[in-house]
């Protein structure tokens, strides 16, 4: 019995050890970010302003490791079902591989907590438009159905009877890895959370300028706070429904105090059910 214990001890010590990934050679794809001013669009992103969550308080959320030609880019994505994760279709753009963590509070450590797989097999919505971030949704599918935990959750997805809704007012939670602070460029070790609340278009739109469109989300930017690098592909959650995937944010300071941008889930969620195994709410 004593010689199981040490065999089990070294075990879960060795879960925890730092893992394969060289870290400082990931990049953050993250929030595609928009100048209102010029009209650019461009890519980068984090949560700023939150704090970090405590163990398996957001079961559904996942890091993502994607590989391109260009090298290993890190998002956030959100678990639907037992074998299907959605996330920011610009995540999944030139990607070979994506290597899925689950379970995950520290995200470069190999904790005993996590269920970690390789897939080959993603989608970006067929209306993705990099230009105008319209529908910048995508999904991942597993290679096989993950083992349902305290750690590991889905989040349901809006019901169809949400189709017109906007959620305006409503609270909503953000959660990724991303930079916690402008000028950095290496996301959080652990997992962060902010809460916010969830903006109507017209509102948002006088921030960008009249860029945003139906298949966009915005959470409000109140006392500073809200998404930046590393963080894209994450979970905007209101009602304990997945309303909005993070998505895009000004690019001159993510702590300026503009709203975040998400790509609106109810507007893809006919798609993401054809693709996936998930199912709408009641």
């Amino acid at each position: 019995m004593k010689l199981l214990t040490i065999v089990v001890s070294l075990f879960a010590l060795a879960l925890c050890e730092e893992d394969h990934v060289d870290w400082s050679k990931v990049k953050t794809r993250d929030l595609v970010v928009t100048n209102p001013i010029t009209g650019e669009f461009r890519v980068n992103s984090r949560i700023v302003g939150g704090q970090e969550a405590v163990q398996n308080q957001f079961p559904y959320q996942v890091g993502l490791l994607v590989t391109t030609p260009g090298g290993i880019y890190f998002c956030g994505g959100a678990l639907i079902s037992q074998t299907a994760v959605a996330t920011a279709g610009h995540c999944l753009v030139a990607g070979t591989q994506v290597e899925v963590r689950m379970g995950a509070h520290n995200v470069m450590s190999q904790e005993i907590t996590q269920q970690r797989v390789v897939s080959l097999n993603f989608l970006i919505h067929p209306g993705y438009n990099p230009d105008t971030i319209g529908h910048d949704i995508g999904v991942v599918i597993l290679p096989a159905a993950v083992t349902f935990n305290d750690f590991i959750q889905p989040i349901p997805l809006p019901s169809y009877d949400d189709f017109d809704r906007t959620f305006a007012g409503l609270p909503a939670t953000m959660t990724g890895w991303g930079v916690t602070a402008d000028g950095s460029t290496v996301i959080s070790e652990t997992l962060r959370f902010l809460s916010t609340t969830i903006m109507t278009n017209t509102a948002c739109n006088i921030g960008f300028l009249g860029q945003i469109l139906p298949s966009h989300l915005c959470t409000s930017a109140e006392s500073c706070v809200g998404a930046c690098t590393g963080d894209s592909g994450g979970a905007v959650v209101a009602e304990n429904k997945l309303v909005g995937i993070i998505s895009f944010a000004l690019s001159f300071s993510c702590q300026a105090g503009w709203p975040s941008g998400h790509s609106r889930v109810t507007t893809s969620l006919d798609w993401i059910v054809s693709v996936t195994d998930a199912v709408p709410s009641p």
